[in-house]
Order: structure tokens, then C-alpha cells, then sequence
């Protein structure tokens, strides 16, 4: 009953958010039933890996997870249904045989349910049509695969499947173990055995393009295009006998020689395009030319919208006969008669060639186009798509690669109404050869793309340059600081000269512009400024009288500065330019900053990210890193010691949202509401509905003060508890917050007024309609926060027989508070009143939807209320805690309250699931850092509730048996009183996801300090620390490949510092000296 109850307050506390979008009550700490195994490659899609039967965005539930629902996308082929976490992803987060399907159901409220011996797998669509489509295409698989049954295996299509090899593997990243099947050309991945012979997976890697790799002591790697997995077997014999299998399936998977022996007999075809290597295996099909391996891994660093990489031998559906045709009549020899015409014999590319040299020349080559052989019509735009048009409908497909790649258009229209485009018209001549040609183009860059419109990175004209000195550019300028400057943009460079006759200039190529910053008006003499920095870390600094000149010159600069893929996506922008990230292609970004929006180019890949919707923005104070936390991922910008970054820091930061601004530049969530106003709107909801007078009685006004200084200088970070604040506090903090910022709610006194205008009315209905207007005409931020917060005092109204806040009394203290006057004019209350009647009309709202809300508010609170003890009660709040693992499923909720330990969360939790410990059982309650990997042992008198609450952290609580208790007391028991440690170990420092060097330190643990020395315990120490300051956490992040699985991780303030061990009993004589010194030897409760 209890465990009900709590679930029914967590429902109802959810519904009251009022979000659409329900994943955001749920926090990250909302466990997947599925495993995200995303890519760090993403394929091209017009090529179809399966025949998909239907494909499209459903939203699922996992079992036992009530309402929550997770947009997927699905896809149904004759023999699986897969869904992934998006469209461009290859590896699925779950594929449910059809076999093991016994029905499909349509359940009404658009949704259908699959239905198999031991699961119900549930869906919904967003409409009734896509619904019965989803349906209808399932029920005639499911018929299809009924017909041709014959087996004993629910998953597998021939039943009696006879795998080359089977069992657990640890996959190292998500780090979790699955029950892994080699068959045929395909490694299958399941979340357990049981799971097989049910017939749902996770998803299959296809072997065929795969590459297997020893890793060290009982790890391997599995390569693949699109990522790389890392397994960890149990042993290192079993380790061998998974390389040893899967290495046989890639071999049984390349049978397929045909496609070389045929290229090959071209002679020009024996040799790389690029570096002459013999027998090359590559190619990039839409450049038409052979490359060897080292060259293929160039051109696939370009992008698939540059050179499209495919191997002769893996990719076997790519070669169709057609494809292998416009190989055989090009050749490298014609290809380079085009690509490679003009190449100098000291620019050519050799065998042995570094890997910077063969970037530096392959880019040239084909990104810039600079040895190529440019066609007679170059620069006619109407001349080369006609010549187009015609040259598809002939068999030289050498004029159609230097048409394409001179900048005719691919989709050009033919004249023909029949047949509209270059590929229809070629289809239509019987052209199939030429045909391919195009269609392996269509997705591409040409050449004149890549190198932008010349018109708008051409400009000149006069600028004004302060001299050069020793003062920052940022610093303010007088007009005696500047000078009139002849300024020339073209051919990739930047000049200025003193007037448009001189001849010497000063300048710097656009290629080494790092930063371009678009000041605001007024920060210099000249109303209009625009900086450039360089990668040598200089600074310039440009003015100009208007606003048009500046916008111009930083148009220009910014189209010879950026890559394709940022040029649609970036207008006006404040700040753009290159930043080291570890999340980057090589190490390098592109950013784009135009007001509250970062656009981030990443692996071809551009990221949107709203800052005032940053879930967390942290600055290392060792290093001066940023790091960005969205709902779309993480982003580490590295620390540059150049001018440019310190804008960069300060002008994220400044669009990251701000306190004193109004409510459009205020710290956001998704649904578009302030920060302040949600956390004080969910804190209210959750412990203030049944207070007496909640919003008419004031707090402590020293508390408010507190509390609202802290949402002004970071709302996002705030945290707190019951005890820190009462209710009266924060509901009074809400009130001071809507009084105070910035033009209001309401959007200026102006718009207040016609509220107050349109209370005046005597017509209900033409009162409504006036509101609707008015609510229409306000900036999204303010429509959002006017919603939400009406929906709140609604559910405050609907409980005034327990906190007596009638409409009336709402309206009196909100009154003036929407409005921010003081309160004499008796039609502000009078809005207030009629906003929270005519809800659903004024906002469209469903009434059934509002209703069924305030019930289950009602009833969860009452039965709250009759049974609770009527002693006051520590402060509490429901926690979801996992017990034994992290999966759906397993979370209890719990009611931990501010003073709850760790032996009675661990108590509460096992009474909830019947669990009773045998004599032998130790259990205990551990914080998990999934994403860092780790995970700590609380000490039993430690209290729960800071852990779970930490600020910036993805904690779990996990409930589990402790497994190496024992061994740690019998080492302890033998070392009786003097509790110490020292010896060697392999330390390295976890500064970024980088952080690989490992170093031998010797480490010494006594009394209460931990040390490290560079060599033995004589020489100076190198590092120290106090033991009772540092966490101590068991495990690593997977992407430091650490030399052994034994690893300790000590934090301290913000460093991490990794602590290899050899072996296990090591690892445990380490754990037990840390643990024995930090408690002072109470480990366990006698």
C-alpha cells in the first residue's frame, strides 16, 4: 500500500509540471530498458542496408513505466522489428523477432500493442491513419513469417541456427554485460540468454565490414565503420576464443574477391588514385577513383557529403553492375586526367607519405580542386547545365565527372517536362552507366560549393584599424586610436593598405582567421566594430560609421571563414570561429554564435544548442575548460590561451541566461519557462498545496533575499531542501521574482494595460477573445510562464478547502504581482480571477485533460494527508533507488527524508521488495557515476539525501550485495592496529576524456594522508592529500584504456586521479586502507 501511494504522488507530481513532453519530470535519472549503442560514423542512407517493409517516429513505453513515453524511431523488415534512437542510427536499441509476435492490437488513444509469450510491447502514433498503416503492415509480416515457420528459435528465421560460437562478453561502452551469438555474418547482442530464446534483442553487427583487434588482458575491439565496440571477456582464454571466432566469421564474410579481379584489370585501376599504392581496395564511388587504404581513411575523414568511401570487398550490395561499369570505362587514368591535370611534380603524393602531407594534398585535390582541369565553360551557369543535359544522354562519362564538379546543376531543369532532371533524361536514353553517375552525386558537394560564391567573399572599400600597440583590441578606443584603412577581401585574403594606391599592406589569409566577434554598438568611438583573431593569438581590430558596412565586411569574412555545412544554418552572427573540443574531428569545432543560439559543427554534424537551455554550464578553475550539458549531449571545450578564447567564455556565459534580464534572457527549461520560476512552481506543488494561506503568508525575508540572489547569479545550479527553506520561503521568493524582472510577465507596462483594458468588457465571450489576443501577441517566453503559472494557481484554487487560496484570495496577492504596481486598481485581482476560470479556453486546454489532473492531484494529496503521522515529520522527498542493477524494472521509490542513512535506505528498500538477507549477505548502498563509470560505497552512518541531490552530477543510488566486505575486514584483521598502505602503482591524472598517460608513482597511505612520490618514499613527495577529503571511487571511464580492470579513482575538489592496480587482491588491500582510514575502522554496523 505504501509503495502505491508513493507511486501515486510521484504520478500526480509529474502531471503537474504541465509539460507536454514528459521525459523532462523524469530527470536522467530515468532508466532505459534499452541499450543506446550509438554511432560515432553515420552511414549514407541512400543506400538501404535491409529491406524495410515501413519505417517512421512512434513513441514506446517500457514495461511498468506508466505514461512516460520515448520517441523512437522504427523500422519493420520481413523479420524484425527494430527502433533506434534516430533515423541516421545503425545499431538498434532494441529488434523484436516476429517470430515470437503472436498477435498485433490496436488499443485505441493511438496506440497499438504487440503481443508475445512472455512481453506486450506497446506503441503510439500521432495519428489514427499511421496507427492502422502500422497495424495493417504487421499483420501481413506476422502472416509471412507464420507461413514459413519451421523452427525451434524465436529469433532466428531458420530456427535450428547453428552458431559459431556463444556466451557473455562485458560491452565496455554503455558498460554493461550482454549474451553475445556469432551466426553466419552477424554478431547478435542480447541483454541476457533468457532474452534469446524470447526472441527480443538488442541489435547485429554485420561482420562483413568489421575489424577485430586485441586490446590487452581480456579485451578485444570490434571495428566497424560506423564505431568501435570494446568487449572485456571473463578470461584470457575465452578472449582468445572470441578473436579467433569472430576473425573466422570475417573471413567466411569476404567471399566476395569478384569486384577487385574485375576493377583490377583496368591497368590504371592497380594503383591509388592518389599515392600509387598497388592493388588499391577503396574507392570513392562519386569521385570515381580507386584508393588504397591509408588515402580511403583521408577521404573518409572529408565527409560523405565530400567523397563517398566505400571498400570493394566489404561493401558488396554498393557494387551493382552499373557502378562497376563506370569504373571500368573511367579508370584512375581518365579520373585524373580531370582531378590531378595540373598537379606540380613537388606536390605529388608518394606511398610513404605522413599522414598531414596526404591530408594536406587529398584536400587540395579534391575540396579545393586545385590541380584539376577546368571545362571550357566554366563560370556559364545556363552553358554547363545545358552541356549536362546533353552528355548524359551520350556514353562519355569523364564530361559529366567535370560538369558535375565545375558547378553544373545536378538538378537542373532539362526543358523536358516528361523528364525534368539530368537523371530522368538519362534514364529515359537508355543510360544506365551515366545514370548511376548522377545518382551517386545527388547527396554531394561539388566542387563549386565547397569553394562558396566568390561575389560574396569578395569586398572592398574603407575600414578604420587602430594602430597596432600594446593595449588589448578589447580595450576601449578613442577616435585619435584609429585610422582610415583601404580594405580588400579576395582570393582568400585579407588586406588593408593605407589608401587604395599604396602597394605595401598588412593582412592575414582567411584560412589562419581563428575568431571572427561582432562587438556591440558603443564599445568603441565608432558605433560599429568587428574582431578578427589569428592562430598566431594576434588581434584586430575594424570600425566603421554604419551598421551596413560592418554587416557586410563580417558577412564576407564569415563565408570565406566557415564550412559548407554552417552556411545555411548561420545569419547574423555575434561570434563564430574555431575552438578546440574533444567532442570535434580532429580536435577542432566550428562555433556559431547568433544570439541565444550556439551552432556547433561537429564530425559534419551541425548541433543546435539553445544556452538558455543548458542543463549545466561549468568552468574548470584548474584549466579554464568549458563544459555545456543540453538534453542533446555534452560538449568540452579545451582551454586556449589565445585572446579569442576568453570572449568566448564570456559571451557564453552572457547568452547562457542571466537573473536581471527579462524573462526571454532568463535561464530556461524546455517548455520555454524561467528556471526560478519552475524550480519555485515544482517545490510549491510538491510540499505547499495543503499549507494553510500558501502565497499570502510571507517567509522569512532574509531567506528570500538569499534564495533569490542565488537564482540571480545561476538558477540552474540552486538546489536546496525542505530544511534549508520552508515552503513560505520559496512560494515568497516566486512572488518577489514576477514583481521584480525586467518589463514583467506581462511584456511592459504598455501591454499590462490592455489586460487591464480588456477586464473592462461586460461581454464574457468578447472578454475571452480579447484575452486569447493578448495572449497571442506575447513573446514565447512570457506566453509560456503566463500558462504555466495559471495552470499552478489553478491547482492551488482547486485545493482551497485545505489551503483556503480561494480565486478571489489568488487573485489579490497576484494581482499585483503580474502587473508590478502596488495594488490600488481593483481590475488587476479581477484578471487574475478570470485567467484561472477560463483556463482552458483562454490557453486551449481540453477540460477532460484538466480535470482528470485535478482529480488524481486530490486524491493523491488526501490519502497523503489521512495517512501520515500527526507528529511532525522530518522534511522528505521520493527518491527512485535501483536495486542490484541500473535497468527498468528495478527502481523502488523510496521516501528519503533529510536525515536518512545509508544502512536505513538500504533497509527500506529490501523491506519494499521482500527481500530478506541470508546470514552470509552484506549489502550496501552505493553512489553510481554511470557516466563516469564509478561507483562509491556510502559508509553506513552517511546520509542519503545530499548524494543523491548533488549538483552537476548523474548519480544513482544502487542497492546491491557487497561482494568484497569480507575480504576486506580479514585483510584489516590481519593488519591489527597499524592500518597502512604503500607500494607501486601506474597513476594517471583524468584531466579530459583524453587522459591516457599512465606513470609510475610510488604511493604511500598512513595515518591520515595519502602521498605520492616520483620515485621511492625518500625522495620529495609530489602530491599529497588529507585521506578524509578525498571520494574514493571503484572503477574508471572506459575511454582512459587502462592497463588493468583494478582501478581506484580519487577525487578532490574538481581533480580525478586513476589508481591502476595488478591485480585483485591489490586493488582490495588499497580499497580497505582507504575505507579503514576515512571511517576510522567502523565499516560495518556490529
Amino acid at each position: 500500500q505504501q509503495q502505491d501511494l508513493l507511486r501515486d504522488m510521484q504520478n500526480c507530481f509529474n502531471h503537474l509540471k504541465v509539460e507536454e513532453n514528459k521525459t523532462e519530470t523524469v530527470s536522467e535519472r530515468h532508466r532505459n530498458e534499452s541499450i543506446n549503442i550509438g554511432c560515432t560514423e553515420f552511414p549514407d542512407y541512400s543506400e538501404e542496408v535491409r529491406s524495410v517493409l515501413k519505417a517512421g517516429w512512434l513513441e514506446k513505453t517500457p514495461p511498468n513505466s506508466g505514461v512516460i513515453y520515448q520517441r523512437r524511431w522504427v523500422q519493420l523488415d520481413s523479420e524484425y522489428l527494430r527502433y533506434f534512437q534516430s533515423p541516421k542510427e545503425v545499431y538498434s536499441k532494441r529488434m523484436i523477432s516476429l517470430r515470437c509476435v503472436d498477435k498485433v492490437v490496436g488499443v485505441g488513444d493511438l496506440k497499438f500493442e504487440l503481443h508475445s509469450q512472455n512481453r506486450t510491447f506497446l506503441f503510439r502514433a500521432d495519428k489514427t491513419e499511421e496507427i492502422n498503416d502500422w497495424v495493417c503492415c504487421l499483420e501481413k509480416a506476422l502472416s509471412d513469417n507464420r507461413n514459413s515457420i519451421e523452427s525451434r528459435n524465436l529469433f532466428f528465421k531458420r530456427g535450428s541456427v547453428d552458431f559459431s560460437f556463444e556466451g557473455y562478453l562485458e560491452l565496455m561502452s554503455p558498460r554493461i554485460k550482454v549474451y553475445t551469438i556469432i551466426s553466419r555474418d552477424k554478431l547478435y547482442l542480447f541483454k541476457n540468454r533468457e532474452e534469446h530464446f524470447q526472441g527480443v534483442g538488442v541489435t547485429d553487427i554485420d561482420m562483413r565490414m568489421a575489424r577485430v583487434k586485441d586490446g590487452g588482458k581480456r579485451s578485444f575491439t570490434l571495428t566497424t565503420p560506423y564505431r568501435t565496440f570494446s568487449f572485456l571477456a571473463e578470461s584470457e582464454s575465452e578472449k582468445q576464443r572470441w578473436c579467433d571466432s569472430l576473425n573466422e566469421c570475417v573471413s567466411r564474410s569476404l567471399s566476395c574477391d569478384g569486384v577487385c579481379e574485375s576493377l583490377w584489370r583496368v591497368v590504371s585501376n592497380q594503383q591509388c588514385a592518389d599515392c600509387s599504392a598497388l592493388m588499391p581496395e577503396w574507392a570513392s564511388i562519386n569521385l570515381c577513383v580507386l584508393l588504397c587504404e591509408k588515402c580511403a581513411g583521408v577521404h573518409r575523414s572529408l565527409g560523405q557529403n565530400v567523397s563517398k568511401v566505400r571498400s570493394l570487398k566489404l561493401d558488396e550490395r554498393v557494387w551493382t553492375d552499373d557502378l562497376i561499369r563506370v569504373f571500368l570505362q573511367l579508370g584512375n587514368a581518365k579520373a585524373n586526367t580531370f582531378w590531378g591535370a595540373n598537379i606540380p611534380p613537388s606536390e605529388s603524393l608518394c606511398v610513404n607519405a605522413n599522414d598531414e602531407h596526404r591530408l594536406q594534398h587529398i584536400t587540395a585535390k579534391y575540396v579545393h580542386g586545385k590541380y584539376r582541369k577546368y571545362h571550357t565553360l566554366y563560370g556559364q551557369q545556363e552553358a554547363l547545365d545545358s552541356a549536362l543535359c546533353k552528355a548524359v544522354q551520350s556514353s562519355d562519362l569523364l564530361e559529366i565527372l567535370t560538369l558535375l564538379h565545375c558547378g553544373a546543376d545536378i538538378k537542373c531543369h532539362t526543358g523536358i517536362p516528361d523528364f525534368p532532371t539530368p537523371l530522368s533524361l538519362a534514364k529515359r536514353s537508355g543510360q544506365s552507366a551515366q545514370a548511376e553517375l548522377l545518382t551517386q552525386n545527388l547527396n554531394t558537394e561539388s566542387f563549386e560549393s565547397v569553394l562558396k560564391d566568390v561575389s560574396i567573399q569578395s569586398r572592398r572599400g574603407y575600414l578604420f584599424k587602430p594602430a597596432s600597440s600594446s593595449r588589448p583590441i578589447t580595450e576601449h578606443k578613442n577616435k585619435a586610436d584609429f585610422a582610415r584603412r583601404w580594405s580588400c577581401l579576395e582570393g582568400g585574403v585579407f588586406s588593408y593598405y593605407k589608401n587604395d594606391h599604396s602597394k605595401k599592406c598588412g593582412g592575414m589569409k582567411t584560412s589562419d582567421i581563428i575568431c571572427l566577434s561582432v562587438n556591440s554598438p558603443g564599445k568603441h568611438v565608432y558605433e560599429h566594430t568587428f574582431e578578427l583573431y589569428t592562430e598566431e593569438g594576434r588581434g584586430y581590430l575594424f570600425g566603421a560609421d554604419d551598421a551596413n558596412t560592418v554587416r557586410n565586411w563580417s558577412k564576407a569574412i564569415s563565408m570565406a571563414m566557415l564550412p559548407t555545412a554552417l552556411f545555411d544554418i548561420c545569419g547574423p552572427c555575434d561570434r563564430l570561429g574555431r575552438l578546440r573540443c574533444v567532442e570535434g574531428s580532429h580536435g577542432i569545432g566550428w562555433f556559431c554564435l547568433s544570439g541565444f543560439k550556439l551552432h556547433v559543427l561537429l564530425e559534419n554534424t551541425v548541433q543546435t544548442i539553445d544556452l538558455r537551455k543548458l542543463l549545466s554550464l561549468s568552468h574548470s578553475d584548474s584549466d579554464g575548460s568549458m563544459v555545456l550539458v543540453w538534453r542533446g549531449g555534452t560538449l568540452h571545450v579545451l582551454t586556449d590561451r589565445r585572446p579569442h578564447f576568453v570572449g568566448w567564455q564570456t559571451c557564453i556565459q552572457q547568452k547562457s541566461g542571466a537573473g536581471d534580464q527579462p524573462l526571454s534572457h532568463q535561464q530556461l527549461t524546455e517548455l520555454d519557462v524561467p528556471v526560478t520560476i519552475d524550480r519555485c512552481l515544482d517545490h510549491v506543488t510538491r510540499y505547499g498545496l495543503l499549507s494553510p494561506g500558501i502565497y499570502r503568508k510571507n517567509g522569512v525575508n532574509s531567506h528570500t533575499t538569499k534564495l533569490l540572489e542565488r537564482f540571480h547569479n545561476d538558477a540552474r545550479s540552486v538546489s536546496w531542501s525542505e530544511s534549508d527553506f520552508s515552503v513560505d520561503d520559496v512560494a515568497n521568493t516566486l512572488k518577489r521574482f514576477l514583481r521584480e524582472v525586467k518589463d514583467g510577465v506581462l511584456n511592459g507596462q504598455d501591454n499590462a494595460k490592455s489586460w487591464l483594458k480588456a477586464a473592462d468588457l461586460e461581454d464574457k465571450t468578447e472578454r475571452i477573445y480579447y484575452y486569447q489576443n493578448l495572449l497571442s501577441n506575447l513573446p514565447i517566453v512570457n506566453r509560456a510562464t503566463l500558462k504555466a503559472l495559471t495552470h499552478h494557481l489553478l491547482s492551488v484554487q482547486h485545493l482551497s478547502n485545505e489551503n483556503q487560496m480561494t480565486k478571489r484570495n489568488l487573485g489579490i496577492v497576484f494581482g499585483p504581482t503580474l502587473f508590478q504596481t502596488d495594488g490600488t486598481d481593483v481590475k488587476e485581482p479581477r484578471v487574475v480571477e478570470e485567467l484561472i476560470q477560463n483556463y482552458c479556453s483562454i490557453f486551449n486546454v481540453s477540460e477532460s485533460e484538466l480535470l482528470r489532473q485535478l482529480n488524481l492531484t486530490t486524491a493523491a494529496l488526501n490519502k497523503h494527508k489521512s495517512e501520515r503521522p500527526s507528529s511532525k515529520t522530518t522534511s522528505s522527498i521520493i527518491c527512485a533507488v535501483d536495486l542490484e542493477r541500473i535497468e527498468e524494472g528495478s527502481e523502488v521509490l523510496v521516501q528519503v527524508g533529510a536525515n536518512m542513512t545509508a544502512v536505513e535506505l538500504v533497509s527500506e528498500v529490501l523491506d519494499h521488495k521482500g527481500v530478506k538477507p541470508a546470514n552470509e549477505d552484506f549489502w550496501s548502498c552505493y553512489e553510481i557515476l554511470e557516466k563516469e563509470e564509478m561507483d562509491r560505497m556510502l559508509h553506513y552512518h552517511e546520509k542519503v539525501s545530499p548524494v543523491y541531490f548533488s549538483p552537476g552530477l548523474q548519480c544513482h543510488l544502487l542497492v546491491k550485495k557487497n561482494h568484497y566486505i569480507s575480504n576486506i575486514l580479514k585483510y584489516l584483521e590481519m593488519m591489527e592496529e597499524n592500518v597502512c598502505k604503500s607500494g607501486t602503482l601506474r597513476v594517471c591524472e583524468v584531466k579530459s576524456e583524453r587522459s591516457k598517460n599512465y606513470c609510475s608513482r610510488y604511493c604511500e597511505l598512513s595515518g591520515t594522508t595519502f602521498r605520492m612520490h616520483k620515485e621511492l618514499q625518500n625522495s620529495p613527495c609530489e602530491r599529497e592529500w588529507p585521506v578524509k577529503e578525498l571520494k574514493v571511487y571503484n572503477g574508471y571511464r572506459s575511454k582512459l584504456h587502462s592497463p588493468t580492470p583494478w582501478g581506484i579513482t580519487l577525487a578532490h575538489d574538481k581533480q580525478q586521479w586513476y589508481l591502476c592496480c595488478d591485480n585483485e587482491d591489490e586493488f582490495i588491500e588499497w580499497t580497505a586502507t582507504f575505507f579503514s582510514i576515512q571511517r576510522c575502522g567502523e565499516l560495518i554496523i556490529d
